[in-house]
C-alpha cells in the first residue's frame, strides 16, 4: 500500500524556510559562542568578543521566535509526525534551558561549561531534524540507526574535550565546526532510518 502520509501533510514553502532559518541562525549562535569561550582572556581579541557577544544575543532572541513558529505551525505538518512533535518539544525546552543558562555565564561551574556547548550542539541536531522533516522530498533510504547515534556521541564528546582542553582559538573553532557537521551527520542518519521505519 503507497503511504498518503507525507503527501498529505507536506510542508509548505514557509515552514521548510523557517527551518532552514533556524538552522541557520544556530550555527551562527554555536559559532559566536565558540569564539566567546575560546577568545576569553585575550586582550587583543576584547573588542571582537564584544561584537560576538552581540551577534549571540540578537540570533538566539531571532532563533527562539523561529523555532517557536516552526512548533506552532509544523505540530502536524512535519514528517514522520509523532518523531518530529518530539523534536519539536525538546528543541523548545533545550532552547528555554539554554536561554536561563545564559544568565549565568561566563562560568566555571562544570553545569554552565558543558551545558552551554554541549545543548548548543544537540539543538542544532534537532533543527537539521526538522530541516528534513520539512523538505518535500524527505529521503528513505535505510540506515543503521546506530550510526547516526555514534556520529552524536563523538561530536559531543569531541566538544566536551574542547571545553576541558581550551585549545587555541583556531583548533578550538576547527573542533567545534568538525563536531557540528558529525551531529548534522548524525541527525540525517537517525532521520532517514526512523522515516524508513515509518514507511
Amino acid at each position: 500500500m503507497a503511504d498518503t502520509g507525507s503527501t498529505i501533510l507536506t510542508p509548505g514553502a514557509g515552514l521548510r524556510g523557517a527551518a532552514w532559518l533556524a538552522f541557520a541562525l544556530l550555527i551562527v549562535i554555536m559559532l559566536a559562542s565558540a569564539f566567546i569561550r575560546l577568545a576569553q582572556g585575550d586582550a587583543t581579541l576584547e573588542g571582537t568578543v564584544e561584537i560576538a557577544r552581540g551577534i549571540h544575543r540578537a540570533a538566539a532572541t531571532i532563533a527562539f521566535v523561529v523555532i517557536a513558529a516552526v512548533a506552532v505551525f509544523g505540530w502536524d505538518e512535519l514528517h514522520p509526525v509523532a518523531a518530529s512533535r518530539v523534536v519539536l518539544a525538546a528543541q523548545l525546552g533545550l532552547a528555554i534551558a539554554l536561554a536561563f543558562l545564559g544568565r549565568v555565564t561566563p562560568s566555571e561551574h562544570p553545569v554552565v561549561a558543558f551545558g552551554n556547548p554541549l545543548g548548543g550542539l544537540a539543538m542544532i541536531g534537532l533543527a537539521w531534524w526538522l530541516v528534513l522533516a520539512a523538505s518535500p522530498s524527505a529521503p528513505k533510504r535505510p540506515h543503521r540507526a546506530l550510526v547516526g547515534s555514534a556520529l552524536v556521541v563523538i561530536a559531543h564528546a569531541t566538544v566536551a574535550a574542547i571545553v576541558v582542553w581550551t585549545p587555541a582559538l583556531e583548533v578550538g573553532l576547527g573542533a567545534q565546526l568538525a563536531a557540528t557537521a558529525l551531529v548534522v551527520a548524525g541527525a540525517m542518519l537517525l532521520y532517514r532510518r526512523n522515516d524508513q521505519c515509518r514507511s
